[in-house]
């Protein structure tokens, strides 16, 4: 019964998400990047332990005064009689346990927060970008694209973690020029088709034309950008063993070499 209720907010979800458009969905879609980021949970899991530490500090120092006040001061118990004793030690016992509790929990705390304060912070995953128009040539291959930038960053990252950091740098420095590259090529596909309703009939074949090539160069370029990704799985699969970090440099030069020649195609424009 649970899951089946479960399951059906979960469509619930789903179906409103698909009600949204534009710059809602972007933004929506951006916030829960952000909140998955294992950059943004690192430093989440930072400020919980600093938060902890200083609570546990404050409590220890806390319940510590009241415990040394009411060991040195036994007038506070005067007015117990002959039970003020006990009540003086109990009490003394009692808070001072909760100092050592409190002590003990800052220190674990400062410990967790001074090693995830030396681990490096993961990088920044992409920023989910907009995508053309669902009527558009360009949507296709630019989904492919974003999907694509998604896990390279996940591999990238595990490749980091196993040692082959240098390699991993080399081939987001050149999957984020190729990308860049590539939706300026869909912004151009995307300004040719929006001309073609106003263009004179005997124009429309040619634009109608140069759609499909630029729609081919996007389809090419994404293929070089996936070549990379899969490139970037091998070497996770292989735990980073050299000829893998080979393989991954060499899709790393390939894909240089298509971003260098998208940047031909597209001319200054592309450059600006």
């Amino acid at each position: 019964m649970r899951s089946s209720r479960k399951q059906e907010l979960t469509q619930l979800g789903e179906a409103a998400l698909e009600q949204l458009r534009g710059p809602v969905l972007t933004e929506v879609r951006r916030k829960i990047a952000r909140w998955r980021d294992p950059r943004a949970r690192a430093i989440r899991q930072r400020r919980r332990a600093k938060r902890t530490a200083t609570g546990g500090a404050a409590t220890a120092g806390v319940f510590g005064a009241g415990a040394v006040t009411s060991a040195s001061v036994p007038q506070l118990w005067a007015w117990a009689d002959s039970a003020g004793v006990f009540l003086q030690d109990v009490t003394t016992f009692g808070l001072g346990g909760l100092a050592v509790l409190g002590g003990a929990t800052a220190v674990r705390a400062g410990v967790k927060y001074r090693r995830l304060k030396r681990t490096p912070l993961p990088e920044a995953p992409p920023e989910p970008v907009p995508l053309p128009p669902s009527s558009s040539a360009a949507r296709a291959p630019m989904q492919r694209l974003r999907d694509a930038e998604a896990t390279l960053y996940r591999a990238l990252e595990q490749l980091k973690a196993v040692g082959a950091g240098s390699a991993a740098a080399d081939a987001r420095v050149t999957a984020d020029s190729t990308a860049a590259e590539l939706r300026r090529g869909a912004d151009r596909l995307v300004a040719v088709e929006a001309a073609i309703p106003h263009a004179p009939a005997a124009d429309k074949a040619a634009l109608r034309a140069d759609v499909e090539r630029l729609r081919a160069e996007l389809d090419e370029g994404v293929d070089g950008y996936g070549a990379l990704v899969a490139a970037a799985g091998r070497a996770v699969a292989a735990s980073g063993a050299p000829e893998q970090k080979h393989l991954l440099q060499d899709a790393t030069d390939r894909l240089a070499g298509l971003a260098d020649g998208l940047r031909e195609l597209l001319g200054p424009e592309g450059r600006r």
